[in-house]
C-alpha cells in the first residue's frame, strides 16, 4: 500500500512539472502557470540587466532552477537562488559560448488577414 502511494505521489509530482516549464519559444510574459510569478520576475530581472523590453526575452529552454533565454537576439543563462521568491542571477559568463545554445529566429510579425470585397 505505501508503494502505491509513494508511486501516485511520485507521478503527481512529474506531471506538474511538466506544465510549469515554459515551452521554447515562449514570451516570458505569456507564461501561464502556477509558477509564472516565478518566470515573470525573472522577466522584470533580464529586463533590468539588459536594455530588452520583457516581451521580447523568450525561453530557449529550461530547467527548473535554469533558464536560457533569447534577450533581444542575444543568449543568456539565469539560474535561480532561493525558494519560491527567486532571485534570478545572469550567469552566462561562467559557461563557455559552445555551452549556450544559439540564439532563436527573429520572430516574424503576425499576417494580416486579406480584405474582404
Amino acid at each position: 500500500m505505501k508503494t502505491i502511494a509513494m508511486l501516485v505521489g511520485v507521478v503527481a509530482l512529474m506531471s506538474s512539472a511538466c506544465v510549469t516549464t515554459p515551452g521554447p519559444n515562449t514570451p516570458l510574459t505569456d507564461v501561464a502557470s502556477p509558477l509564472a510569478n516565478r518566470f515573470n520576475t525573472l522577466a522584470d530581472q533580464v529586463a533590468f540587466d539588459h536594455p530588452c523590453p520583457p516581451e521580447r526575452v523568450r525561453v530557449i529552454r529550461s530547467e527548473w532552477h535554469t533558464v536560457d533565454a533569447d534577450v533581444c537576439g542575444v543568449v543568456r543563462r539565469y539560474k535561480s537562488i532561493g525558494g519560491v521568491d527567486a532571485t534570478w542571477v545572469d550567469v552566462t559568463t561562467l559557461y563557455p559560448a559552445s555551452a549556450l545554445p544559439p540564439p532563436l529566429p527573429e520572430q516574424q510579425p503576425p499576417e494580416k488577414p486579406p480584405a474582404k470585397s
